[in-house]
């Protein structure tokens, strides 16, 4: 469980000015994309796949993040991911979610994807287990943001915005103790990592 109170503040104070300057919104999905990136240096082997019985370590981030299609799910991928400043992932997801959308892809958008995300909060759905799309080892699930009653460190009660986030990963590449370090690695990132860079 992410708490988002500082994220969903920062988002709110900038996104009139980071739209005038970028062109795009500035939205949750770009820093889960910034954070599963930087969170992939600290637990490189959720971002690798398996190649019969060898574990191909991969040196960059292709994140795959699934659209909503009329005819399902696509999903196409953002190169490079741990290269791009927040607002070029913001960016490019709007870029590519529109491609997917008027089903203008190029088959290279689809293509070498090494980690994948997926939004189910979308439809109101707080958790939810998806499915990896193989080679990947991995695939993160986000679900929808609601408001939670937190016991805070001083004891005291308060209503915090929170996200559920779930990891489905290859047992044959990694243990569970290995993909919660990731978990709570991501969750670092998207609580305490609070910037437009």
């Amino acid at each position: 469980r992410v708490v988002l109170l500082k994220i969903l503040k920062f988002i709110q104070e900038n996104k009139a000015p980071f739209l005038a300057q970028t062109g795009a919104k500035l939205t949750i999905t770009a820093f889960v994309a910034r954070a599963i990136a930087r969170a992939l240096q600290a637990y490189p082997l959720i971002n690798s796949s398996l190649d019969g019985e060898t574990i191909v370590m991969k040196k960059f981030v292709n994140l795959g993040i699934a659209v909503s299609v009329d005819q399902g799910v696509m999903v196409p991928v953002m190169k490079d991911c741990q290269r791009k400043k927040l607002s070029e992932i913001a960016k490019q997801i709007a870029e590519l979610a529109e491609k997917t959308r008027n089903h203008t892809l190029a088959p290279d958008d689809i293509k070498e994807g090494s980690i994948t995300m997926t939004n189910f909060g979308m439809t109101g759905t707080m958790i939810g287990v998806p499915i990896i799309r193989y080679p990947e080892v991995a695939i993160v699930g986000l679900g929808a943001i609601t408001k939670k009653v937190a016991a805070m460190p001083d004891d005291s009660i308060a209503i915090r915005s929170v996200m559920f986030v779930s990891l489905t990963f290859d047992h044959r590449v990694l243990d569970g103790i290995y993909g919660c370090g990731f978990i709570n690695e991501l969750k670092k990132h998207l609580e305490q990592d609070i910037s437009l860079e």
